[in-house]
């Protein structure tokens, strides 16, 4: 597949095939490169404000990433995709981290906006290569 230059960063965006994942997935780093404007300096703590505008992102990436893993889903379903299970399993993994991390940030734990965007972005990239990849191309056989 080949792979799109990344908005947010230097790593590529595999591009899977399917025009509404590929459009989602490049909405979901668009959203990633907000985490960058919250603070001059992405490695130290944020202050009051900062963690303000940083929960308002992750709120808006937590919803966006509701909607997408409902959509992709319903892809995997209709296409009697094996890996569905996992894949549901992942996406809620992934929704139990980013809870989990906005309850720090509620909480007070100030974390560098660095590690945040470093997760999201990693967790993401591997996603796509070892999910949502496997599923393009079994869909590709199946569809044709």
């Amino acid at each position: 597949m080949p792979a799109k230059s990344n908005p947010a960063e230097s790593s590529p965006i595999i591009t899977l095939g399917i025009p509404e994942i590929d459009e989602q997935h490049e909405t979901f780093f668009a959203m990633l490169g907000r985490i960058e404007t919250v603070s001059p300096d992405m490695y130290r703590q944020l202050d009051d404000d900062e963690t303000d505008k940083m929960l308002d992102i992750m709120s808006d990436l937590k919803d966006f990433a509701m909607q997408h893993f409902s959509f992709e889903e319903n892809l995997m379903d209709e296409t009697d995709y094996p890996g569905l299970d996992g894949q549901q399993e992942s996406h809620e993994r992934f929704l139990d981290d980013i809870t989990r991390l906005e309850a720090e940030l509620m909480n007070g734990t100030s974390v560098p906006p660095v590690k945040l965007h470093g997760f999201l972005a990693d967790w993401f990239t591997e996603h796509v290569r070892e999910m949502d990849l496997p599923f393009a191309e079994f869909r590709e056989k199946s569809v044709g």
